[in-house]
């Protein structure tokens, strides 16, 4: 297995960062902009968008702020997750919006139903993200919580972060 794995860190900080990021300037985007060359759409799709979508941005940074204020045990130990795992999701979800906003700016609203294509593409990339985040946080917190169990039931045994392969 050659594939790089990330610690609970730094996929806590890797996240926290892409969701107050994109929170930030997607939030201020479509408040800032709408109905406007930069996001031709009108306002209530617009509001419709940012009503879908920040919401569940807030709530995948709040997770990622409840990592802060309360680390499992063993932070720094490599999790059964792979780097792409991980990355991948925000990454495709900052693409896809960007491709989204292009074709739409490009368009300028002449001939695509801009409303509808952006209120779409909002809700699949909310939908990636959360299914993204639901899987690494029961996976990361699934396993720790489960090993710092067992080990406090028997002595010696130290909490992991890895999988349990039996599972």
């Amino acid at each position: 297995r050659g594939e790089k794995m990330m610690t609970i860190t730094a996929v806590r900080n890797w996240l926290g960062a892409f969701f107050l990021g994109t929170t930030a300037a997607l939030g201020a985007y479509i408040i800032l902009v709408q109905e406007t060359r930069a996001l031709p759409v009108d306002a209530k799709d617009a509001t419709s968008a940012f009503q879908i979508i920040i919401p569940t941005l807030i709530a995948q940074l709040t997770i990622a702020f409840r990592w802060i204020s309360d680390p499992p045990p063993d932070s720094d130990v490599p999790i059964a997750i792979p780097r792409w795992a991980v990355t991948g999701p925000p990454i495709a979800v900052g693409l896809i919006l960007v491709c989204t906003l292009t074709l739409l700016i490009v368009d300028g609203g002449r001939s695509l139903n801009g409303g509808s294509i952006f209120k779409n593409s909002v809700t699949f990339c909310v939908s990636l993200l959360s299914a993204s985040t639901a899987f690494i946080v029961s996976r990361v917190f699934g396993n720790v919580r489960k090993g710092a169990s067992a080990g406090s039931k028997s002595e010696g045994s130290k909490p992991t972060a890895t999988p349990d392969v039996n599972s």
